[in-house]
């Protein structure tokens, strides 16, 4: 836990030992008296859940409020300690973004007071374990918080009770300047974490008890041992409700857009013709296929505060708002084309990007180039014969290539596109002194700690074989199929299979599956000069090889879509996005998420 730097370890000397010094007191029930001064406290400490609740409550209306607005404000411009819509939290759009910032929480118990104490600190943690224990027992990491502000969270104050010698913990801004102003033996140590006061996907209730005969609350976000607490211990823990709420630990969350490959475009065995995805012979070659999942995260879009289509987009699963193209002659006209070369010339995408921010369009005037990730975002690859793109949000598109702000990392003389030409979905880079279209976009890209590592049972890996992924909630096998993760490195030659096989392959590996186009092409790191196209420290010793993905082509089913991961390649480049025939062989890489 921490306030405002530095570390809580400075205090943490005098307020710990305070707690071994008032252990004989409290262990007395010496602050159980309501005749007593610290009686008298303790009632006002129990009183604060009255205001919490309160708070709580506001925050709710608040939220339901925000979402019927004609203009409620995104998540990603949400300053801090505003209430975000409600439709961020239910959707775990409000989780999802804080999963960047993603902490756990450790809990101790103290065997002389019979309080808890709690800490997202680490070195505090290891200092208590060292020198405080007995009587502090590490009970482990109970929940996950937030370690820094992220939109739609709350701060969670921590108070240490210098008579008791036990902590305390709110998220009201009311109860705390409520404890501030009448309760001066409370020394305020700050912001312990941030978590949420809506209630949402992604987010547990942390509920609050308050034991009177000891002067303390009791906290936690087992709701198991809630229920055991009211059923046993009613008498001695009086229950005050919710707390706040938590980010759950075991939540992955996916926030990239689905491929748009629909429900009814699934492989069968021994045959390239697409099946509805609910026959019996889609699922028995593969229940997850790409078709299986296209109800999790579908590309939705929607209005930007009453904006023409023609000017701007939303889309609701990133955030994300886009420009819309016009077909009048004019600046933002859907057939003009330019270099991206940069310099600032009225005819490169530099040029354009400054004269867009100078109209102030929807308002903004942060609109930039976007990412290649971000532009395959866009494009909805279930779509056969036609433009691969929602065409009632984004009417005017040009079927051709958009550049993106990527340049290729062994040739600076190129840049990253994407193809959205009828059939397309395509991505290679190009010479930057060509002409192509451009679509701007605003909005945050994603930041903090992306990899992560934990173990899964899988063959004869060793631990940490499995790379947790925070800006896409998926979790990866840090090896291809065929290969064994060693403990730092993958061994051994990659398996190569057809495109069927690839699919049968990865039913019989249980919990873990083929990804989609998108899902593949976010984990290429486009900055990687040589070898793999691949974070080298989580995927270390990565193959260059193609892999294959669970998206057919749905313009010619006996071809599906895979990626390129050979960094070096001077044709088939690494990050590149192709199409080839089902009977090629190539890697498998399984994915696996909550969903």
């Amino acid at each position: 836990m921490s306030k405002p730097r530095p570390l809580f370890s400075p205090f943490l000397t005098r307020s710990l030992v305070t707690v071994v010094l008032s252990a004989v007191l409290t262990a007395c029930g010496g602050s159980g008296s309501p005749e007593t001064a610290e009686g008298r406290a303790s009632s006002a400490v129990a009183g604060g859940a009255v205001l919490n609740s309160a708070e709580l409550a506001a925050a709710e209306k608040a939220a339901v409020a925000a979402d019927a607005s004609p203009s409620p404000t995104p998540l990603d411009e949400l300053p801090a300690g505003q209430i975000a819509a409600k439709s961020a939290y239910v959707s775990g759009a409000v989780a999802r973004k804080a999963l960047a910032t993603r902490i756990p929480v450790y809990r101790f118990y103290n065997g002389s007071t019979g309080a808890h104490f709690f800490t997202t600190n680490t070195t505090e943690r290891d200092n208590i374990v060292a020198t405080l224990s007995p009587p502090f027992s590490l009970e482990g990491a109970a929940f996950s918080v937030a370690s820094a502000f992220s939109p739609g969270l709350s701060p969670v104050h921590r108070f240490y009770n210098t008579q008791t010698g036990v902590h305390f913990y709110t998220i009201s801004e009311s109860e705390r300047a409520n404890v501030v102003a009448t309760l001066p033996h409370f020394t305020y140590e700050g912001v312990a974490y941030h978590a949420s006061q809506v209630a949402g996907q992604g987010l547990i209730p942390f509920y609050r008890f308050f034991v009177p005969s000891k002067g303390f609350h009791f906290y936690t976000a087992s709701e198991a041992e809630k229920d055991s607490i009211i059923a046993n211990l009613a008498a001695t823990y009086s229950f005050e409700g919710i707390g706040y709420y938590v980010l759950d630990t075991n939540w992955q969350a996916e926030k990239l857009p689905h491929s748009g490959v629909t429900a009814s475009k699934c492989y069968q065995a021994g045959s390239d013709v697409l099946v509805a995805c609910s026959t019996p012979e889609a699922s028995n070659l593969n229940p997850l296929q790409d078709g299986h999942r296209a109800a999790i995260n579908r590309m939705f879009y929607s209005s930007v505060a009453g904006q023409a289509l023609t000017s701007c987009v939303r889309s609701d699963v990133t955030g994300l708002i886009w420009e819309g193209k016009t077909d009048d002659g004019g600046l933002r006209d859907k057939d003009n084309t330019y270099t991206n070369l940069g310099g600032g010339a009225a005819t490169d995408t530099s040029g354009y990007v400054a004269a867009v921010n100078a109209l102030n369009l929807c308002g903004f005037s942060d609109w930039r180039l976007p990412t290649r990730q971000e532009l395959l975002g866009l494009v909805d690859y279930g779509k056969a014969g036609v433009a691969p793109i929602n065409t009632t949000y984004f009417g005017n598109t040009a079927l051709v290539d958009y550049w993106s702000s990527d340049v290729r990392s062994t040739d600076n003389t190129r840049a990253w596109r994407v193809g959205w030409a009828v059939g397309g979905g395509a991505s290679s880079a190009l010479p930057r002194a060509g002409t192509y279209a451009v679509r701007l976009v605003r909005g945050d890209t994603p930041s903090g700690t992306r990899f992560t590592f934990s173990t899964i049972v899988y063959g004869s890996d060793a631990a940490n074989n499995v790379v947790n992924d925070a800006w896409t909630g998926l979790q990866w096998r840090r090896c291809e199929e065929g290969r064994v993760w060693s403990g730092s490195a993958c061994t051994g030659t990659e398996s190569a299979f057809n495109h069927e096989q690839a699919l049968a392959h990865a039913r019989g590996e249980s919990g873990w599956r083929l990804p989609n186009i998108k899902e593949l092409v976010s984990l290429v790191d486009l900055s990687v000069r040589s070898g793999s196209s691949i974070d080298p420290a989580a995927f270390h010793s990565a193959s260059v090889s193609f892999v294959w993905t669970s998206s057919p082509y749905v313009s010619d089913p006996s071809r599906a879509l895979n990626v390129s991961f050979d960094a070096g390649a001077s044709f088939n480049e690494g990050g590149s996005v192709y199409i080839d025939a089902r009977t090629f062989t190539d890697a498998v890489r399984l994915v696996r998420a909550s969903q």
